[in-house]
């Protein structure tokens, strides 16, 4: 299982903590772990400006091509236009990433579900921080007419019954693995609702790649399933 992409990964500064997540650091847990690709995106434009976040990205992937380049657009700064998917789609970012907890915005917002539509126009793939249980239902409930694959990220051992649900009412939606730590989780998610639309995430360096990848090793499912995870099911969702 030497083909393993990392869809959930962040470098940057995290002001709040005063700490930093260098690129560097990035790259030695990738060749630690035998990792041939991961998506990742800056801090910054989670946190500050995505404009400058989204050069900050750029500008590293084009060092290490191992990195594939996430975009993100914080839906507060949004007046509309077909502009920021444009520019992604030009840009060659493997997908889109959105942060309403950190950001301060309610996923029924008027600029997100715009987002999502010039989004799902260009056929590019988007991923959304779920922190509490409940914001998957929400955003399922509010995909009528957008078809958009979106990528659950930091689904945690509480939510595992309603990303199954969701999982179940809407084909386009995936979740990765990041938040995924009791035993027994990522079985019961693959059971119910199968292998092909769960993806291996660790947020690293934030969180131990390590101990990410051991969850889907340790998850007693077969090795097949786990190759799927941990590489087959990225490149199919981002056409690599």
């Amino acid at each position: 299982m030497s083909d393993i992409i990392d869809i959930n990964t962040l470098f940057g500064p995290l002001p709040v903590s005063s700490t930093d997540l260098p690129v560097d650091e990035l790259i030695a847990l990738m060749q630690k772990h035998s990792i041939s690709a991961c998506c990742t995106m800056s801090t910054v434009g989670m946190l500050l400006d995505h404009t400058s976040g989204n050069a900050a990205t750029l500008a590293a992937c084009r060092e290490m091509p191992s990195l594939r380049p996430v975009a993100t657009v914080n839906p507060l700064c949004y007046f509309g236009g077909e502009g920021p998917a444009e520019q992604f789609v030009e840009a060659k970012f493997s997908l889109v990433r959105f942060f309403p907890s950190v950001q301060g915005w309610p996923l029924r917002f008027a600029p997100f579900r715009t987002l999502l539509r010039t989004l799902a126009a260009r056929n590019l793939p988007v991923m959304i921080n779920i922190t509490e249980p409940g914001m998957a239902t929400e955003l399922v409930d509010m995909m009528d007419e957008i078809e958009c694959r979106i990528v659950l990220a930091g689904v945690d051992d509480r939510q595992v019954s309603e990303a199954i649900a969701v999982l179940r009412a809407h084909k386009g939606f995936y979740v990765e693995t990041s938040g995924l730590t009791a035993t027994g989780a990522l079985k019961l998610l693959v059971a119910g609702v199968g292998v092909e639309r769960v993806l291996f995430g660790s947020a690293a360096p934030g969180r131990p790649m390590g101990s990410a990848l051991a969850v889907v090793r340790h998850s007693g499912i077969s090795e097949e399933h786990q190759a799927a995870i941990l590489g087959a099911n990225a490149r199919v969702l981002l056409g690599i």
